[in-house]
């Protein structure tokens, strides 16, 4: 089931009971741009919610999902990726603080395991690979983001791409065709938050960037 869908005249993005009360049955994916329909309007058991259609492939559906460390890569660059090992080992507190603020909360432990995981499916050497990615692809290499009874993270969720990536390095070498951009998936719930990938490494997140805005200081 997915909750949330963009409204195509506005290009707003709002929830299942936004389009029930404005009377509108048709939104779009956040994901994978496709048509969905509202379902369960008139149901007392099932929350209304938007479904894909028969033989739908994005990955906010819990069956679509792709190992992303398993993606190939379109070519390898073994200087390059020196390049870019060094830079990760100099940079590597604040590549950890980035995939904490995109996950709400990130374990050492889990850190450690997305970094070695990246190492040994060589993705370093990946041509194009550039230090401001990186966050965004470690955290999809985690099978399932949760953290009980935290405040922050309350959901279980994991990160997806856009559903036209073949190649991993697609991402940042094709940035035209490819949406910048991953999302928080719940299994029960669909896509929680869409999240741009930013153009520099860049470990402050949005909401506390906006609520500093606001400070008397």
């Amino acid at each position: 089931m997915a909750f949330i869908a963009i409204d195509p005249p506005t290009g707003e993005t709002h929830d299942a009971d936004w389009f029930h009360l404005n009377r509108k049955k048709i939104g779009l994916c956040p994901v994978c741009d496709s048509e969905m329909e509202l379902r369960a309007e008139s149901s007392i058991t099932t929350a209304v919610h938007f479904w894909h259609g028969m033989g739908a492939t994005c990955p906010s559906i819990k069956k679509n999902r792709k190992q992303y460390e398993d993606l190939p890569p379109s070519a390898i660059d073994k200087q390059a990726g020196e390049m870019l090992r060094a830079e990760v080992r100099e940079h590597i507190y604040t590549i950890y603080q980035a995939c904490s603020a995109i996950v709400d909360g990130l374990k050492y432990a889990e850190f450690r395991d997305l970094i070695i995981k990246a190492d040994e499916k060589g993705v370093w050497d990946y041509k194009g690979f550039e230090l401001n990615y990186v966050p965004y692809v470690l955290v999809t290499f985690h099978d399932i983001f949760y953290a009980k009874g935290s405040k922050l993270r309350d959901d279980k969720y994991y990160i997806v791409l856009e559903p036209s990536i073949w190649c991993l390095d697609d991402l940042w070498n094709k940035p035209q065709t490819i949406k910048q951009a991953v999302w928080k998936v719940s299994p029960e719930k669909g896509v929680i938050e869409a999240l741009p990938i930013k153009p520099e490494l860049d470990p402050v997140p949005g909401w506390f960037k906006d609520a500093s805005r606001k400070l008397p200081i």
